[in-house]
């Protein structure tokens, strides 16, 4: 059993490594799922309920790998227990309320937690707002400088009694007597070679937007140029957990076509060609990231077809009935129960007579729902694809306009001061610091409008992408639920192959007796030795 010392040197407070934050809500939700359910007890010990690596996986979608050392670094955080089954499992041991536990035990937890719920939406929504500050700042301070330089020139041109009306085109403006160089909105239409440079390379922000509240302006702006983060930022987890639920549905053994729904580069099947099987080829390497995440286990059958057995996800400390209580029916109900169940649903049963066939279709529909438990989704990993802005439409078309705007206002002041009645002059006080930042001003004006278009192209092409994976998944899905019962066929042959490979899922922590090693009995046992040894020492002083 893992203890927190009573003294803990304050320097190791931020060294110490936290598991991941998916683990950690994994962990929280079996726990309180397993306390909660009372046909459960013979897998607690004391307040705690039993959990092992895989179900963490499943739950998270993470790695067999990274489970086994969060729920390693979970426990010494949380005064977990270990115990060893008999199959060499690691069977670990967690009170319901893991997060406030694991607050009262772990000071950089704690602040990390205070973090990111509390200080980093704060920081994040004033970094989002200030670019809405920053436009309207510029703009601002573009045309106040304009007014400010134009009145100058007003002033200066009713006091010179000798100025001449002629004016000649010159250079893109008009050139009156006094010298003065007057831009016109040609101007802009051609070169200018005393143009200032520009030099600037914003740092782009992602936020997973809540589409329900409605952004206001100033927060607007910064989703019209760097949009509003990645909507597939979590795709590796959504890979992991419908994988393994489907490997957990077919018994711990798969084809690599049962996994294509979930890959990414998948060969891509022309729909209609009676010649599918043999037009596939044999290099199945797209399977190979979530076969090795997930302890997998390639096994070669008789024909020479691979066969994936994963056994970790053969074992479970979990409840079987889950399903059948998701599904409102008893935990112990009945093949025809289940039968009639997914009849109702207007799922087509007949034949089939198991009670393991029926609990697998109904785990299948089960995954096919949403949370409300009315739409229907394929089992298939999608992507969403990516939006150019959360903004509303009139938000979107006011901050773009603003930035021509302030385009407009950059290059025209910059007619002005490079005018020559201005060169090598500078505009007195605040004004002068204006004209020294000129091209700052014009480097924002101009990656303002440059970056949103730029993104927009390259989000038309990554749109594109995500279609032809997506497209490929279901494609794939179809093609193995086809050949689901068929006779005939190499994918029919090797889905039939996998169900001789598969084995029912074995629950570990029914009783003690599989138990060969228990870090919470090792502690009661040095406790009581250490009680005896103490007695001992006491009655040798009385009677010395």
């Amino acid at each position: 059993s893992f203890r927190m010392p009573l003294s803990y040197d304050s320097s190791n407070y931020f060294a110490e490594e936290l598991p991941s934050q998916s683990v950690i809500s994994a962990v929280e939700s079996i726990a309180a799922a397993s306390m909660n359910n009372n046909n459960n007890n013979n897998r607690k010990r004391g307040n705690k309920s039993i959990i092992i690596a895989s179900d963490v996986a499943s739950k998270a979608g993470v790695s067999l790998s990274q489970a086994r050392r969060d729920l390693t670094k979970l426990a010494a955080l949380t005064l977990g227990d270990i115990a060893v089954s008999k199959e060499g499992e690691l069977l670990y041991s967690f009170p319901a309320d893991v997060t406030s536990v694991l607050s009262n035990n772990s000071i950089k937890y704690k602040a990390s937690r205070f973090v990111r719920d509390k200080v980093w939406p704060v920081v994040f929504y004033a970094t989002r707002v200030s670019f809405g500050v920053a436009l309207l700042a510029s703009i601002a301070i573009i045309y106040s400088t304009i007014a400010f330089v134009s009145s100058s020139s007003s002033s200066s041109d009713t006091n010179d009694d000798r100025r001449r009306s002629r004016s000649s085109l010159g250079g893109g403006g008009f050139l009156f007597g006094d010298g003065l160089i007057r831009p016109s909105l040609l101007d802009f239409f051609y070169y200018r070679p005393y143009y200032y440079g520009y030099n600037s390379n914003p740092q782009q922000q992602q936020r997973n937007k809540d589409p329900n509240n409605e952004m206001g302006f100033l927060e607007s702006v910064f989703s019209y140029i760097f949009g509003d983060g990645n909507p597939n930022m979590n795709l590796e987890e959504k890979r992991l957990k419908l994988a393994s639920h489907v490997i957990r549905q077919n018994r711990g053994a798969v084809t690599a076509e049962q996994l294509a729904p979930f890959c990414d580069n998948v060969p891509v099947i022309i729909e209609g060609d009676e010649n599918i099987d043999s037009s596939l080829g044999v290099d199945e390497g797209y399977v190979l990231p979530i076969v090795s995440q997930l302890g997998g286990e390639p096994q070669v059958t008789e024909e020479g077809d691979i066969i994936y057995v994963f056994p970790d996800l053969q074992l479970s400390a979990t409840e079987s009935s889950s399903a059948l209580e998701k599904a409102g029916l008893k935990p112990d109900a009945t093949a025809r129960e289940i039968q009639r169940e997914l009849q109702l649903a207007g799922i087509d049963v007949r034949g089939v007579l198991e009670k393991d066939e029926l609990l697998r279709i109904l785990n299948q529909s089960l995954l096919n729902m949403d949370n409300d438990g009315t739409s229907t989704m394929l089992p298939v990993l999608q992507e969403e694809e990516l939006k150019f802005s959360a903004a509303g439409d009139f938000q979107r078309l006011a901050a773009g306009a603003l930035g021509i705007v302030n385009l407009f206002g950059a290059l025209y002041l910059g007619n002005l001061l490079a005018s020559p009645s201005l060169n090598g002059a500078r505009l007195p006080g605040y004004f002068g610091l204006i004209q020294m930042s000129y091209p700052f001003l014009l480097a924002y004006a101009i990656l303002f409008n440059i970056i949103p278009l730029a993104r927009s192209v390259w989000i038309n092409q990554e749109n594109q992408k995500i279609q032809a994976r997506n497209q490929a998944r279901r494609s794939w899905y179809t093609l193995v639920q086809s050949n689901i019962g068929r006779l005939s066929g190499r994918i029919a042959k090797k889905l039939r192959s996998a169900q001789l490979f598969g084995s029912s899922i074995k629950k570990l922590g029914t009783t003690n007796s599989e138990i060969v090693y228990d870090t919470s009995q090792a502690i009661a046992d040095d406790e009581a030795k250490r009680e005896e040894a103490a007695l001992k020492d006491f009655d040798h002083k009385v009677s010395s």
